[in-house]
């Protein structure tokens, strides 16, 4: 029997061995875009369904705080009514009463203290563990604890006392009220409990009035979320010199048949001069997606805005982007699969299995 030369025994092993490289290849990246697409995925559905986790925290508050003394210049501001507010010279020196009522049918002891605070994220965020600023080091109180009996009621006397050396400029703060207690986790373990209501400190500092309140409703934009929920969204920038808590509503008219929605009551913003958030709405989904005419009325103590859009909550192209980018890849992963398996299959074809020998034309001469 003629065997096959070995040159080309050779030849056939490098084929062979540069196939199943090639092979090899091709399935390094198929695994390698498997694991792309899962993590792609994998991120795309966290982001679309949003965080669900709940922190636990402390029982509600059985005592409050309330602001008592409203200057009579700021009498028509709903905020005063709330919140300290006051623009001041260096060098000036006021006082606030407080009132701290104990709600509960137990006796309570409560500390009463001045704390830092920020604006951030449209949020007022007030600090805890008594934190130092310049503002708390412009307050003292009256009293800094109380005991108090079951549906008691005691005043407290906040003085602000800001000095000659103070610099122009806005600052925050807050008054907590704060009863610390003994509870019990799930688990059964021994923890310490605090819970705190405050009233906030606005206090703007310079020569002259009190800088303007000014903001503005710069855009209104719609869409779905991604339970389909159709969702508003409006940005709200301050353009005034002092902090503005803003609260609205929404309202929808000349919808699909002529139908109107609302109004619908608007999560609040708080923003520091310069700072720009946006509020959000979300509706019920089986609001059509419109089109729709929206308004949104924002207030912020005296001051009032108003904003007018045409909107649809049809799913924004961004969305469709995304889909379209995701069915991309899947084609790309499905042709790869089938690559590595033709390439198996060829390699399996032409390779020599047991018992099989290659024949060849004989030789010339042998």
């Amino acid at each position: 029997m003629g065997r096959l030369p070995s040159a080309l025994l050779v030849v056939a092993a490098v084929k062979t061995a540069a196939t199943t490289a090639l092979v090899r290849r091709f399935l390094g990246a198929f695994m390698l875009t498997t694991a792309v697409l899962t993590v792609a995925a994998a991120a795309l559905a966290t982001a679309l369904a949003g965080s669900a986790q709940a922190a636990s925290g402390p029982g509600p508050a059985s005592f409050g705080i309330r602001l008592v003394d409203i200057p009579v210049d700021e009498a028509d501001n709903p905020r005063a009514y709330r919140y300290i507010i006051d623009h001041l010279h260096p060098g000036t020196t006021i006082s606030r009463r407080v009132q701290i009522a104990n709600l509960s049918a137990s006796a309570a002891r409560i500390a009463v203290y001045p704390d830092a605070a920020t604006i951030a994220g449209g949020s007022f965020v007030g600090d805890v563990g008594q934190t130092p600023s310049d503002l708390t080091t412009w307050i003292t109180m009256s009293r800094h604890s109380l005991s108090l009996a079951p549906h008691a009621r005691a005043m407290v006397t906040v003085t602000i006392q800001v000095p000659m050396t103070a610099s122009p400029g806005n600052r925050y703060g807050v008054i907590w009220a704060e009863e610390i207690g003994l509870g019990k986790t799930s688990d059964g373990i021994n923890v310490i409990e605090a819970n705190r209501v405050g009233i906030r400190v606005y206090l703007s500092v310079g020569p002259g009035g009190p800088p303007p309140v000014n903001f503005d409703i710069t855009s209104i934009t719609a869409t779905r979320t991604a339970h389909g929920q159709p969702l508003v969204r409006a940005q709200i920038r301050n353009t005034g010199g002092q902090a503005i808590d803003a609260t609205g509503s929404l309202k929808l008219t000349d919808g699909p048949g002529g139908l109107t929605a609302g109004p619908y009551q608007e999560t609040g913003v708080t923003l520091a001069p310069g700072q720009s958030e946006p509020i959000k709405v979300v509706l019920n989904k089986q609001v059509p997606n419109g089109p729709w005419h929206a308004q949104i009325d924002m207030t912020s103590g005296i001051t009032h805005r108003s904003a007018e859009a045409t909107i649809d909550f049809s799913p924004s192209a961004g969305t469709n982007r995304l889909y379209l980018i995701l069915a991309a890849l899947l084609i790309v992963l499905v042709l790869l699969a089938g690559l590595a398996v033709w390439l198996i299959r060829r390699n399996r074809r032409s390779s020599p299995t047991a018992g099989q020998r290659d024949l060849m034309p004989a030789q010339p001469g042998h």
